[in-house]
């Protein structure tokens, strides 16, 4: 495995911990506690994202290129829309199998991932486009230990 390669690794590690982070803190302020547990809220997120999120992010960045769109704002853009998919896939690894599930998007508990697959699209695309333009990574790196350090700061107060 090459060095870029562990790098986009690291991206979407880092890209995930900041959906968590920010669903955890949202769930903090809101509540004043995390009632499902981390294990759980892990277990509803981590198949979406990594395997339909980062699928379907990738594939966004090839139909970018193909329509000669591929910049930082409309990867972004693209990123933040497909959050969309993951979220209304939530229901599903849950256990609740009906059409109805796709209301979830627009209930209060949908929003809270919807907030957390955006700040994931975000993280992702920033990481995506540093090292598909060959940009300094060291910010990219600071980002992740400081996020890195913030998760484990809010999962222990929760």
């Amino acid at each position: 495995m090459k060095r870029s390669d562990l790098f986009y690794v690291w991206v979407a590690i880092t890209s995930y911990l900041t959906g968590l982070f920010v669903y955890v803190s949202y769930l903090l302020m809101y509540d004043g506690k995390i009632t499902e547990g981390l294990g759980k809220i892990i277990t509803w997120t981590a198949p979406a994202f990594f395997t339909v999120g980062i699928i379907l992010y990738a594939t966004a960045v090839f139909v970018l290129h193909l329509l000669r769109k591929y910049n930082f704002w409309s990867q972004t853009v693209t990123f933040i829309l497909i959050g969309i998919i993951p979220v209304s896939i939530v229901p599903f690894t849950m256990g609740y199998f009906s059409i109805n599930n796709f209301s979830f998007i627009f209930s209060p508990e949908g929003f809270h991932f919807l907030l957390a697959y955006s700040s994931i699209a975000c993280t992702f695309s920033y990481g995506i486009w540093i090292a598909r333009q060959k940009k300094n990574k060291k910010p990219f790196l600071y980002l992740s230990v400081l996020v890195i350090l913030l998760f484990i700061l809010v999962s222990n107060v929760g």
